[in-house]
């Protein structure tokens, strides 16, 4: 056997990406920002609380119980690449003051994504201003979140980041149809905003299973504040099948946040039925459902009009990530996949980066090993999953 893992890596670190999926906040959020602000808001806050950096045995005690973790390995080996200061109870004070003279300099943030994750493109979602491209358009292409219409069967209802689906009609609706069409006109208008695909992250709220296309079973709910949970799920299908619809109108991907959410029916298999309803949307499925991963392999194999987003699972799972993409290579092909970092914290984009750069590497050389490619189409995956998909995707 030839081990070409560490030519592999240096080919994906020549790469230039584009990330399919951010949530990169506006530059203002990042001025003067320390050691605190950044773990609290990364993907190691989820999961624990930093304790105070003066109490050395306490983050004796956080280091050793979550050093395993995924989010915790890649960010803290991302701060050390970034600042040459690793993650000890003793030099966490010296780091803090390394993050805050870096983000004295406004750039800092912009120029991690840039120059340490190589970005061309970043397909950015950002709530409460959907289609916001951050005042950077040459590097932010923004996904229109669409969630706010699940909520917006009352009008004085936002969805919850606090954006009212109604401030972007003209006027008021009284019917059903009439809100879906005014809905319609709205993602229009983004598209021709800027926006280059549309996203759905309703898992968070309810199961994304949309079996009900009925009309009238939706307008029990529309302007009355005793409507059911079954008419409000029935109006939620509604907007979603037309939300598809519209997707496929306009040309522009739909993402759908897939698996982690409220867990109750939130694996992709739900969405068989919407996919097959609309076979010229184009579905971008984010996250590759995990944990039911083997949901998304069904999809892929059955629906040609799938593409799976492996952001986020290196980060959440460097391990699984692994297996997922080898089997979601074999079952599918090389051109419907993609990468995004999923973060808002730059420091976290650099880790989340780094663990891709790891999976993806030890995946393709396990593939060379196994005799199913060899190190020429290895370079070819690499670079369609990084860069090449996405952009022939989101049409940049």
């Amino acid at each position: 056997m030839t081990d070409r893992y560490a030519d592999i890596l240096d080919y994906i670190r020549s790469i230039r990406l584009v990330s399919s999926h951010n949530h990169h906040l506006n530059d203002g959020l990042y001025e003067g920002i320390g050691l605190r602000f950044l773990l609290e808001n990364s993907y190691v806050g989820w999961v624990k609380m930093p304790p105070d950096f003066e109490d050395a045995e306490a983050w004796d005690g956080y280091l050793k119980r979550y050093g395993t973790n995924s989010f915790f390995r890649w960010l803290f080996t991302a701060l050390e690449k970034i600042y040459g200061i690793p993650v000890r109870p003793d030099t966490v004070a010296e780091l803090d003051r390394a993050v805050r003279r870096a983000y004295s300099d406004p750039e800092h943030h912009l120029r991690l994504l840039r120059e340490d994750c190589r970005y061309d493109a970043v397909i950015n979602e950002r709530q409460p201003h959907p289609g916001d491209d951050l005042g950077h358009p040459e590097l932010f292409r923004p996904s229109f979140r669409c969630d706010c219409f699940f909520s917006g069967w009352l009008a004085d209802k936002p969805e919850p980041n606090g954006f009212f689906a109604r401030s972007l009609f003209e006027r008021e609706v009284l019917s059903v149809r009439d809100y879906l069409d005014q809905m319609r006109s709205a993602i229009e208008k983004k598209k021709a905003e800027g926006c280059v695909a549309l996203k759905v992250a309703i898992a968070y709220e309810r199961p994304i299973v949309f079996e009900n296309t009925d009309l009238a079973a939706a307008e029990k709910a529309l302007n009355n504040p005793q409507a059911s949970e079954s008419d409000v799920i029935a109006f939620g299908d509604v907007v979603m099948h037309e939300i598809a619809e519209i997707a496929a109108d306009t040309g522009l991907p739909l993402q759908i946040h897939t698996g982690t959410g409220q867990y109750e029916k939130t694996n992709p298999i739900g969405l068989l039925g919407l996919i097959k309803a609309h076979p010229n949307t184009k579905f971008h499925l984010l996250h590759g459902g995990f944990p039911w991963v083997d949901d998304t392999y069904a999809l892929l194999l059955a629906t040609p009009n799938v593409w799976s987003d492996t952001c986020w699972i290196p980060y959440l799972s460097t391990h699984a990530a692994r297996d997922y993409l080898l089997t979601a290579l074999e079952v599918a092909d090389t051109h419907r996949l993609t990468w995004g970092c999923d973060t808002w914290m730059p420091e976290d984009s650099v880790g989340a980066l780094m663990a891709m750069e790891q999976v993806l590497a030890s995946t393709l050389n396990g593939m060379i090993n196994d005799g199913a490619i060899d190190f020429s189409y290895a370079c070819y995956i690499a670079k369609r999953i990084l860069s090449d998909n996405a952009k022939e995707l989101f049409a940049l």
